[in-house]
């Protein structure tokens, strides 16, 4: 018995097919139905399950004008599509390039590993290309409250998307992630009309061109909760790396330093400041030929210092500065923004790490990894530094400290 995809067969049916269009293309022309049927833009990332093509609202055209049109519903076996193009004398206009990830009804299937980007030629059609390389983003503002009068306007993309009074102002109208409700009511009470503060943020500028992710739904839908997690930990500009599980960690520098006793400053407070810097660096990512901070949702004990213009400093931050910097400066790296050469490895006014930025000449991702081990004058700042090596491009063949991610 001959199979659907016989190419004979297919050949039959497509003559007839061409037949029944020409009685019965007044049905449909090409224009009838809407178009909004791909639910994508050029560089659109997607992920097992999701629905790429709508071919409900596919537009139709007669199959006396393209009887390629029936093809790839023919050799799917997708027999309803098949029918109704035949009943009614137009087919869904076939706008896949490349259909190795989409399913026969419109989905991203599952054999997709991963994250893929979709990419459309310039007659509109779209392929789906599976991701093998590490992604980076950088993190965005997107949403503004804007002060007017008594309340609030809530802009994105220059257009106001929601007003809220300033009595209103709670964790069931506003974004709170980035800024919590009463921090908002708080500005809202002190500003001006007409300043502005930002309340959520995107993902952009992605390393291989893919288009930008808004909303916390699709960034976790897409990349994960770790690398929303991420993005709310560092600071607006922060490079955030959403995809990198084809890599090699290897071990590249180190770096080791001790919080030691000093005379008129309190072992205890100094020895937590250090253990907060370890952790307000701990896992940061910079990218290759770029820079970056520290996280910003960390907290220091400030102790009196006359030599400091504002009155106090972070005493205790500069062991673990010292460490860092030893790290970054054994790869060839510059003196990171915000530190000295010296012992005092943190420079007065600088908050260290909002304000401290490391830089990246290598062409290779790195990541920082920092902790502590001890207590009081006794607590130990350890650094190591992992390049991520992309395992499209690079084949790992020495004996060093790695691990897949």
């Amino acid at each position: 018995m001959a199979k659907l995809s016989d190419p004979y067969v297919l050949i039959g049916v497509l003559i007839i097919t061409v037949l029944a269009s020409g009685l019965m293309c007044h049905v449909y022309t090409a224009g009838e139905t809407g178009t909004d049927s791909i639910n994508a833009v050029n560089g659109t990332t997607v992920i097992p399950g999701d629905l790429l093509i709508d071919s409900n609202t596919m537009r139709k055209e007669p199959l006396a004008a393209n009887p390629l049109n029936i093809v790839r519903p023919l050799i799917h076996g997708n027999i309803f599509t098949v029918f109704t193009s035949l009943a009614t004398g137009a087919a869904p206009m076939d706008v896949i390039n490349n259909n190795s990830y989409i399913t026969a009804d419109g989905h991203i299937s599952s054999k997709l590993d991963g994250i893929a980007k979709v990419e459309m030629d310039e007659h509109g059609k779209i392929s789906v290309n599976k991701t093998d390389r590490m992604v980076w983003g950088y993190k965005y503002s997107d949403i503004y409250a804007v002060k007017s009068g008594d309340s609030i306007n809530l802009v994105q993309n220059d257009k106001v998307i929601k007003t809220v009074a300033g009595s209103e102002i709670n964790n069931n109208t506003v974004p709170t992630d980035f800024v919590s409700s009463e921090e908002l009511k708080t500005w809202f009470d002190s500003a001006e009309d007409g300043q502005n503060v930002t309340v959520d943020y995107y993902l952009g500028n992605f390393s291989d061109g893919r288009a930008s992710v808004h909303g916390k739904e699709n960034i976790i839908h897409l990349f994960g909760e770790d690398a929303y997690a991420y993005m709310r930990n560092y600071t607006p500009g922060c490079p955030v790396m959403v995809y990198y599980h084809n890599a090699t960690e290897v071990n590249v520098s180190s770096g080791l330093s001790y919080v030691e006793y000093l005379a008129g400053y309190p072992t205890e407070i100094r020895a937590a400041n250090a253990k907060e810097f370890a952790n307000g660096w701990n896992n940061t990512i910079v990218p290759p030929h770029g820079s970056a901070h520290g996280k910003e949702n960390v907290s220091f004990t400030s102790i009196a210092e006359s030599e400091a213009a504002s009155g106090s400093a972070t005493h205790g931050v500069c062991p673990p500065g010292r460490s860092l910097r030893s790290a970054l400066l054994a790869l060839g790296n510059p003196l990171p923004v915000g530190m000295s050469g010296a012992d005092e490895a943190i420079l007065y006014e600088y908050r260290p790490t909002i304000d401290v930025l490391v830089s990246n000449v290598g062409d290779y991702p790195i990541k920082i990894v920092m902790w502590t081990e001890g207590e009081s004058g006794d607590t130990k700042i350890y650094t190591k530094i992992y390049e991520l090596r992309d395992n499209a491009t690079y084949i790992d063949n020495s004996t060093s400290d790695s691990t897949s991610s």
